[in-house]
């Protein structure tokens, strides 16, 4: 944490490269963009082949996150964590207690459950609107789920219910909460795709490189912000699939977030300290404590993030910041002294061997570059980039042709849904 200016995205750059030339699989999450670019200027040739880049500025070839993707043994437990971690999106991206209620809970969550439990057909988050607009998909969607609960509740309360609660009146109500995902030209071919274009369980168990950049300046800083807690959200349910290694097997992937409290939703804060058994390691970057405590909901992860983390490191920050951390550092380092910490100097408490150590402070070290000419390194980065999209992107007009296909529904659905509405 520190004032910005002050040597964080350096110290970044520099963990982050010694982590690659460790041969660890490492993951960075720019909201920037500055410090992606820095680090893929910087990766060595002989790792090259490691990296994946998922860069949403790249609006000719997209890369596909399904949120609502599940596989493997464990689906209904990942499915009850992706449902509970969108509803607390929708928390961070409205404000449910006026705008959202149990109501809109029960609708969205059965939605949600009616087209996600299937083996038939693999959701997005397109679907869910489909249930609320399109009666014909509906009844397809209840054909082929397997959860007896959801279809009940579409059957018999949904779609019975009339006056002010009837469907057609309460479908506006919970669409309009995902008009920010669908009717997004930037987001819309991104969680469109029925298949996620990179597997994040496997980017771990293999020690990659993925490098992710969310630049404000281009997407917007409330497209960034979805992103990411999607993002966070299919990281660290790929690390908590893990449970099905055993504990010595799970290999020790590095996770680097600047300005993550963009991206920290309640539910991720709360793994904090869970995520340690599951081989995932976070280094959590930001400038003041106000972005984490802005308001009374969100006091509750600073203290989370404060009373999980291990190793703390203090730049130069405001009184009001030093006030508050100089629990960390007295009697070695008072407020005043933290206040005044020239540029790249920081005060550090290091979690050794489970045993805090006395805080010192030290200066951090010049950026790290590749040992290569600006010619080589150029060709690397370009080589970088054309793997990554040809492996993990698909051609804007490609994906927006699937999704139109997929959205009007074939002559062998409509006789699948015809069949469900018999009697």
């Amino acid at each position: 944490i520190g004032a910005t200016g002050t040597g964080k995205s350096t110290l970044l750059h520099n963990m982050v490269l010694q982590d690659i030339g460790n041969g660890e699989g490492v993951c960075l999450i720019d909201p920037h963009g500055d410090l992606f670019h820095q680090v893929l200027r910087s990766v060595p040739e002989e790792r090259a082949k490691d990296v994946i880049l998922l860069d949403l500025c790249d609006f000719d070839d997209i890369v596909g996150l399904n949120f609502l993707e599940c596989d493997g043994p464990y689906k209904p437990m990942q499915m009850n964590f992706i449902i509970n971690e969108l509803m607390v999106i929708f928390h961070r991206l409205y404000d449910m207690e006026k705008a959202g209620g149990p109501m809109f809970e029960m609708y969205m969550r059965n939605a949600l459950l009616l087209v996600m439990d299937s083996d038939v057909r693999k959701a997005t988050l397109l679907d869910v609107v489909r249930v609320f607009e399109d009666e014909e998909f509906r009844r397809l969607a209840k054909s082929q789920c397997r959860n007896a609960m959801a279809v009940s509740f579409w059957d018999n309360q949904a779609e019975k219910a009339g006056g002010d609660l009837s469907l057609e009146n309460i479908a506006p109500y919970i669409t309009c909460k995902l008009n920010q995902f669908t009717h997004n030209a930037l987001l819309r071919p991104i969680i469109g795709q029925p298949a996620s274009t990179v597997d994040f369980r496997q980017i771990m168990d293999s020690g990659k490189i993925l490098l992710i950049n969310l630049s404000k300046g281009l997407l917007g800083e409330m497209d960034v912000q979805l992103i990411g807690m999607l993002l966070m959200g299919k990281i660290f349910n790929a690390a908590m699939g893990r449970i099905n290694q055993a504990p010595e097997k799970r290999r020790p992937f590095y996770l680097y977030v600047d300005e993550f409290q963009n991206f920290t939703t309640p539910t991720i804060a709360s793994l904090l300290s869970e995520a340690r058994k599951f081989g995932l390691y976070l280094t959590l970057a930001n400038q003041n404590l106000g972005q984490l405590s802005s308001s009374e909901k969100n006091r509750g992860i600073m203290d989370t993030v404060l009373g999980n983390v291990a190793t703390t490191l203090f730049f130069r920050m405001g009184p009001r910041d030093a006030a508050e951390l100089e629990a960390y550092t007295k009697p070695y380092l008072d407020s005043y002294g933290m206040q005044y910490l020239p540029d790249y100097h920081v005060a550090c408490r290091l979690l050794n061997r489970n045993v805090p150590s006395s805080p010192f402070v030290f200066t951090t070290l010049p950026p790290q570059s590749a040992a290569v000419s600006p010619e080589a390194q150029e060709r690397i980065v370009e080589s970088i980039r054309r793997n990554s999209r040809q492996q993990y992107a698909v051609p804007r007009e490609q994906v927006e042709g699937e999704i139109m296909k997929r959205w009007v529904m074939s002559d062998k659905d409509r006789d699948t849904a015809k069949v469900r509405s018999r009697p």
